[in-house]
Order: C-alpha cells, then sequence, then structure tokens
C-alpha cells in the first residue's frame, strides 16, 4: 500500500524539484536552442528549396519561351526559304520562256529571211531561164529591150507571195 509519510513526501517534492530546475537550466535549455537551431537550418533549407524550385522553374518557363521563339523563327525561315525557291523557280521558268520565244522569233525572222532571198533567186534564175527560152524562140526577131520587156511581164503576171506562203505552210 502507500506509505504517506510527510517527510518523505517533502523531500521527495524537493529533490523532484530541484531535479527539474537542474534539467531546466541545464539540460532542457540547451536542448531546445538545438531543437530552434535545427528547426531554423530545416525552415531554411525548405526556404532555399523553395526558391531554387521557382528558379527552376521560371527557367523552364524561359527555356520553353525561347524555344517557341526559336521554332516560330525556324518556321520564318523556312517560309521564306520556300517562297524565294518558288520565286526563283518562277524567274526561271520566266527567263526560259523568254529566251524560248527569243529563239522562235529569231528562227521565223532567218527563216523569212532566207525565204524571201530563195524567192529572189529563183526570180532571177526564172528571168534568166526565160530570157534564155525567149532567145532561143524568137532567135533574134525581139530586140534585147523587147526580151527585158516580155520577161518583166511574165515576172508581173507570177505571185512569188503565194509561193512563199506555200513554203512556209
Amino acid at each position: 500500500m502507500l506509505n504517506t509519510e510527510w517527510g518523505l513526501m517533502v523531500w521527495t517534492l524537493i529533490t523532484f524539484g530541484l531535479a527539474v530546475f537542474v534539467l531546466w537550466k541545464y539540460a532542457f535549455g540547451p536542448l531546445q536552442r538545438v531543437i530552434d537551431e535545427r528547426r531554423a537550418r530545416i525552415q531554411e533549407s525548405m526556404d532555399s528549396a523553395e526558391e531554387t524550385r521557382a528558379e527552376a522553374q521560371r527557367l523552364l518557363d524561359e527555356y520553353k519561351q525561347t524555344l517557341a521563339q526559336v521554332r516560330g523563327e525556324a518556321e520564318a525561315i523556312l517560309e521564306r526559304s520556300r517562297a524565294s525557291g518558288e520565286a526563283a523557280k518562277a524567274e526561271i521558268l520566266a527567263a526560259s520562256r523568254d529566251q524560248a520565244e527569243r529563239l522562235v522569233t529569231r528562227a521565223h525572222e532567218q527563216i523569212e529571211r532566207e525565204t524571201r532571198a530563195a524567192v529572189q533567186d529563183l526570180k532571177a534564175q526564172v528571168a534568166d531561164l526565160t530570157l534564155l527560152a525567149t532567145e532561143k524562140v524568137a532567135a533574134s526577131s525581139l530586140s534585147e529591150a523587147d526580151q527585158r520587156r516580155l520577161i518583166d511581164e511574165a515576172l508581173a503576171d507570177l505571185d512569188f507571195d503565194k509561193l512563199t506562203t506555200e513554203s512556209n505552210g
């Protein structure tokens, strides 16, 4: 059972009080300081981690924004390159068409010149042949002036323009 002696009880309380005071003075105080310091370090670490996380998030956002900007610039460069290529292609095609048209025009002009020259040569040959034939037929009954007049009339009757058109067609 419980022995309730007042003297023992008082001394137990005094001893307990002294023990609590000593513990409070020399153990709990330093222990509390250590706990407070540790709590402060942990809080500093958490604050630092939060700042680092915020900085990392800011850098990630900045990176994403820069990446989007670079992609946009790359697409713009590609589009400009495509447009430039299409313009160069159109320019080259137009230059080729112009050159082809010039070549065809020159060829037509050359054909026309050669045709005119051939017709003139043909006229001269026909005139010479007609003169020769006329000389043989008429022998000496016509004068040279009469022979020339007859040749000119014969040539005037010929439609050389029709010959030129037929040779071109």
